[in-house]
């Protein structure tokens, strides 16, 4: 009974959020990076980021970040940005977040958590149902389950275990079949004979035009600030500032600026 208190705890959280930064319960989202930095006031930076790491959310001086490993498929950052601003809007602490805890496989309560504030912020019921009675109420099979998954900007096996979560996708038989084609990769040919296009957002462009990293405004129009802080490296403060390695650390090195020591608040 716990746990489930927990995740109807996210989904209530999931949608005061989304009515509270203009988005309502009927849509998808259209542009995740600029409602999460400019609606919700969260800065993101995406980062070549260990492998394995999927994201994290972290405070510094009071000041809220999320950061993102661009080199992830492109639907599981998405998924993972809207999985710590889980974290953000339900007052947890600061978290590095593994692959597992994105998609749903950790047993931590607070990960759980998370994870239904995710898939209920980027695909809320309601707009589920909507979108499935638009379209006269159709059978759930393959091409279906891809067309939603384009639809609202996740993976196939993501809006497969949304649905489920909804309550959507009931019976057991469905599921079982579904599940062996997506273990196939058969949503994969699907999506290429169909043609689906992939939601077009900043994410996007930033994964096809390799602009990692990709600071926010806040640490970029202040990237020395950000090293003092000790948010990034040398080696990303020179990125930042458009400049080798060594001009910038004889920079810093002038200016005296000593990079703070991480706090241990993961």
């Amino acid at each position: 009974m716990a746990v489930v208190a927990h995740v109807r705890e996210a989904i209530a959280a999931a949608r005061t959020a989304r009515f509270e930064l203009g988005l309502g319960l009927d849509q998808p989202v259209h542009d995740l990076l600029e409602v999460v930095e400019e609606a919700a006031g969260v800065p993101v930076a995406v980062l070549a980021l260990p492998e394995g790491v999927a994201g994290a959310y972290l405070v510094r001086r009071d000041q809220p970040f999320i950061f993102l490993n661009g080199g992830e498929w492109i639907t599981r950052q998405r998924l993972t940005l809207a999985h710590e601003l889980g974290h953000h809007r339900i007052h947890h602490r600061a978290v590095l977040d593994g692959i597992e805890n994105v998609e749903g496989k950790s047993k931590d309560p607070l990960e759980q958590q998370a994870f239904a504030f995710a898939g209920e912020f980027l695909s809320p019921e309601q707009a589920l149902r909507g979108w499935l009675e638009a379209r006269g109420d159709p059978l759930i099979d393959i091409t279906v389950l891809s067309r939603m998954g384009v639809a609202f900007g996740i993976s196939a096996p993501a809006m497969f275990v949304r649905l489920v979560d909804a309550g959507i996708l009931q019976r057991a038989k469905q599921r079982q079949a579904l599940k062996r084609q997506l273990d196939r990769g058969q949503h994969r040919a699907v999506e290429k004979a169909l043609d689906l296009n992939p939601v077009e957002d900043q994410l996007a462009r930033i994964k096809r035009e390799n602009a990692v990293p990709r600071l926010p405004a806040k640490l970029r129009d202040n990237a020395l600030g950000a090293y003092a802080a000790g948010l990034i490296d040398l080696d990303r403060l020179a990125l930042a500032l458009r400049r080798d390695r060594d001009t910038v650390e004889r920079l810093v090195t002038q200016l005296g600026l000593t990079p703070q020591e991480p706090e241990p608040d993961w």
